[in-house]
C-alpha cells in the first residue's frame, strides 16, 4: 500500500496543479491489467485468434480422404415383351446393392460390394436368385505410392496451422509491446506536463516578484513585461501538452477496449512508472534466443517446411501411373433364397482377377509446370527466411544498442537536469542582488524544463527500448508471464 501511495502521490499532485482529470473520473492502471485488457479486448487479437481454429479444421477435412464411403441402391424393373404367338413375356426384377470404399494411406483403393438380383414372371429360367459378393483393390506402384505422398494435404494442413499459431503469437507480442509503448508514453506525457505546470508556475511567480519590484522602484516596466511574455509561451506550452495526454490516452484506450467508449470521460492514470535499472545485455546470446523464438521466423521456417512438401508431391506426380489391380468374389445362384445364399457362402463358385495398369501421360506438361513453379517457390521462401534471419540478427544488434544508449542518456540528462537546477538558483540569486535581468532568469528556467523534459525522456525512450528489445528476442510474453492457450 505505502509503494502505491508514493506512485500515485506525484499524480495526484500532478491533478491539484493542472486541473488535469478535474471533470472526469480518473481510472488508476496498473501495466499488467493494459496487457490483460488488450488480450481479452483487443478486436485483431480476438480476429487472428479464429484462425488456428480454422486450420484445425482443415487438418479434420484433410484427413477425411480416408473416410470409406458407403453406397446403397435398390432398383426394381418390370418389363413386358411383346411375342408372334405366344403371350406377352413378362418379367420383374428387384436388385439390391451394398459397397464399401474407400482409401489407405499408402494409396490404395478398396471397393467392397454385394449385388442380388430377384426374377419372376411368366419367364421360364432356371434361377430365381443370382447375385455376388467381393472386394477389389487397386494399389498404386510408382505414383501415388506410400504415405509421405497420400498424406501429403494432411501435413499441409498441419503445416498450416503452425503457422497461424505463429502468426497469432506474433500479432499478440506486436499488442503487448505496443501497449506497453503506450503506456510508457502516457507516463511521459504525464510527467512533461507536469514539468512544464511547475516551469509556469515558476514564471508566474518570478512575475509576481518583478511586479512588486517595480512598485518599488528596483525593476524597470521592461522586466515585467519579459515576464509576462514568459507566462504567456509557457502558458501554450503546457495547453500543447495537455493535449499530448489525451492523445497518448486514446492510443492506450483504443489498444486495450472493446469499446473506445468504455472509457470516454475517463483520465486513465499510470501507476506502475518504470524504474531505471542497469540490465546485463549480451547480443549474440540475444540473436541466439531471437532465432529460437521469433514467432515470425518460426512461421517463415514452417512455411518452409510447407513448401517442401508441395515440392515432393508434385515431384511424385512426375511419374506415370502402375497399378496393381486385383480382385476377388464369390457368384451364388438359387431357385430359392435359402439355396442361392447358402450357394454363396460357400468357396465353390469363386471369382478373382490380378493385372497391371499402366498409364504414360505424354508430354506431361501439367505436372512439370506444377513441380517447377513449386520448387521455386521453395527456393524463394529459403531465400526470404535467410534475409528475415539477417534482419533479426541487426533488429537484435540494434535494440541492445539502443537500451545500452539508452541508459547512457538517462545518466547524462539527469545531470544536465542537477546543472539546470544549480544554473536557475545562481541566477535567481544574482537577480535578488541586481546583477541579472529577468530575461537571464527566464532563460535559465526554459533551461531548466527543457533539461527536464529530457530527462523524462530518456527514462521513457529507455523503458521503451526494454520493450523493444524483449520484442526483437521474442520472449515479451515470458517476460510479462503471459501464456497462450489456443482451443482446438
Amino acid at each position: 500500500m505505502n509503494k502505491f501511495l508514493c506512485i500515485l502521490a506525484p499524480a495526484i499532485l500532478l491533478v491539484e496543479l493542472t486541473g488535469y482529470g478535474e471533470t472526469n473520473q480518473l481510472k488508476a492502471l496498473p501495466l499488467r491489467e493494459c496487457v490483460e485488457r488488450a488480450l481479452a479486448n483487443n478486436i485483431e487479437i480476438r480476429a487472428e485468434r479464429i484462425n488456428p481454429s480454422i486450420q484445425t479444421w482443415g487438418i479434420t477435412g484433410a484427413q477425411g480422404v480416408y473416410d470409406p464411403v458407403l453406397t446403397g441402391a435398390l432398383r426394381y424393373q418390370d418389363s413386358t415383351t411383346p411375342q408372334d404367338s405366344l403371350p406377352y413375356q413378362t418379367q420383374q426384377t428387384l436388385q439390391p446393392s451394398l459397397g464399401l470404399a474407400g482409401k489407405l494411406p499408402t494409396g490404395a483403393t478398396y471397393d467392397f460390394s454385394a449385388n442380388d438380383t430377384r426374377t419372376s414372371g411368366n419367364v421360364v429360367t432356371n434361377f430365381l436368385y443370382t447375385g455376388q459378393a467381393g472386394v477389389s483393390v487397386t494399389q498404386p506402384l510408382w505414383k501415388n505410392f506410400g504415405l509421405g505422398v497420400n498424406a501429403a494435404t494432411i501435413r499441409i494442413a498441419r503445416k498450416s496451422k503452425a503457422i497461424a499459431v505463429q502468426n497469432f503469437i506474433q500479432l499478440v507480442m506486436t499488442k503487448v509491446s505496443a501497449v506497453s509503448t503506450a503506456y510508457y508514453e502516457l507516463i511521459f506525457a504525464i510527467e512533461d506536463h507536469k514539468a512544464k505546470v511547475e516551469d509556469l508556475n515558476q514564471a508566474k511567480q518570478l512575475l509576481a516578484e518583478d511586479q512588486r519590484r517595480v512598485q518599488v522602484g528596483v525593476l524597470t516596466p521592461l522586466d515585467v513585461t519579459q515576464a509576462e511574455a514568459g507566462v504567456a509561451e509557457r502558458q501554450q506550452v503546457v495547453i500543447l501538452a495537455a493535449r499530448t495526454i489525451k492523445d497518448n490516452e486514446n492510443t492506450l484506450k483504443r489498444l486495450i477496449c472493446r469499446e473506445v467508449s468504455e472509457f470516454r470521460g475517463t483520465s486513465l492514470l499510470p501507476v506502475d512508472y518504470p524504474l531505471v535499472q542497469m540490465i546485463q545485455t549480451d547480443t549474440t546470446e540475444s540473436t541466439r534466443t531471437a532465432l529460437v523464438r521469433r514467432p515470425d521466423y518460426l512461421s517463415a521456417k514452417e512455411a518452409l517446411e510447407k513448401q517442401n512438401i508441395v515440392v515432393q508431391f508434385n515431384r511424385n506426380q512426375l511419374w506415370p501411373e502402375i497399378d496393381l489391380q486385383g480382385s476377388y468374389g464369390l457368384n451364388g445362384r438359387g431357385r430359392s433364397f435359402s439355396s442361392y445364399t447358402a450357394n454363396q457362402t460357400t468357396d465353390d463358385s469363386p471369382v478373382w482377377s490380378v493385372g497391371i495398369a499402366v498409364s504414360i501421360p505424354i508430354g506431361n506438361r501439367q505436372a512439370r509446370s506444377n513441380y517447377h513453379v513449386a520448387r521455386l517457390d521453395a527456393d524463394q521462401l529459403l531465400l526470404n527466411l535467410k534475409a528475415l534471419e539477417q534482419d533479426i540478427i541487426v533488429q537484435v544488434d540494434n535494440a541492445v544498442g539502443h537500451v545500452e544508449a539508452n541508459l547512457e542518456s538517462v545518466k547524462a540528462t539527469h545531470e544536465a537536469t542537477r546543472l539546470a537546477q544549480e544554473s536557475l538558483d545562481a541566477e535567481k540569486k544574482k537577480l535578488l542582488a541586481g546583477t541579472s535581468t529577468t530575461f537571464l532568469v527566464l532563460q535559465a528556467q526554459a533551461q531548466l524544463a527543457t533539461a527536464r523534459s529530457a530527462e523524462i525522456r530518456a527514462r521513457s525512450d529507455y523503458s521503451e527500448s526494454l520493450v523493444a528489445l524483449d520484442q526483437a528476442e521474442g520472449t515479451i510474453l515470458s517476460k510479462n508471464n503471459i501464456t497462450l492457450k489456443l482451443d482446438d
